[in-house]
């Protein structure tokens, strides 16, 4: 919720930017909380994804912002380091279970919170309800499953990083949907984004030794 009022507020871009400090928090607590060793291809892979994420938005960084605008994003960013914690905290429960769980509660909590707003009004027409639908169950149903079936069994340094793949695929998604035009700093974010994300993974001594014991 905090996410999406940083979207009306302050834009995509700019709300999006705010929310991937979530990844940095992660990242930072993961020695603490996980006892995750910080090696260096990581905190490099690391830096030069989060640099790519950066020139991928930066033509966002002139538009007008409001000061609750961006305290909802960077409140977004300490629900999503949150998240990330519960969940590698959390028992182990299938993808499954855990998607549903999450999904029920986070339903009422929206239904509740929405309840609340003055002259709210849910206008949908026939042809809006195939998109919302493909959201609900593509992006947010299959989505989901995938990504609470895999966090428990990835360090959480691993799915920091990796998280930096969707405002990639934002943008390219924008070019190839919506006509959108990719300028040369986000193909070089975008370059960042990958080869950092690759980096971070395939020089990861300790991977690679538990690969090797496998």
């Amino acid at each position: 919720m905090l996410l999406y009022e940083a979207y009306q507020q302050v834009g995509i871009s700019i709300a999006s930017l705010a929310y991937y400090c979530g990844p940095v928090i992660v990242m930072i607590l993961s020695p603490f909380l996980f006892r995750e060793t910080l090696t260096w291809p990581k905190i490099a892979g690391f830096l030069t994804v989060l640099a790519g994420m950066c020139l991928v938005n930066l033509q966002a960084l002139d538009e007008g912002k409001t000061i609750w605008g961006l305290f909802c994003g960077l409140m977004s960013a300490f629900m999503y380091a949150l998240m990330v914690t519960a969940n590698k905290k959390a028992k182990p429960e299938s993808g499954l279970e855990n998607s549903l769980l999450q999904l029920v509660i986070g339903s009422f909590i929206v239904v509740a919170f929405v309840s609340m707003q003055k002259n709210f009004v849910l206008s949908l027409t026939t042809i809006d309800w195939i998109p919302v639908l493909l959201l609900g169950l593509l992006n947010t149903g299959i989505g989901c499953y995938l990504y609470f079936s895999s966090i428990t069994d990835l360090p959480v340094q691993t799915v920091a990083i990796c998280g930096y793949l969707e405002p990639l695929s934002a943008v390219v998604f924008s070019v190839l949907f919506l006509h959108g035009v990719l300028l040369p700093l986000q193909m070089l974010g975008a370059v960042l984004i990958l080869g950092g994300a690759i980096f971070g993974e395939c020089f990861n001594p300790e991977k690679q030794q538990w690969l090797q014991s496998k």
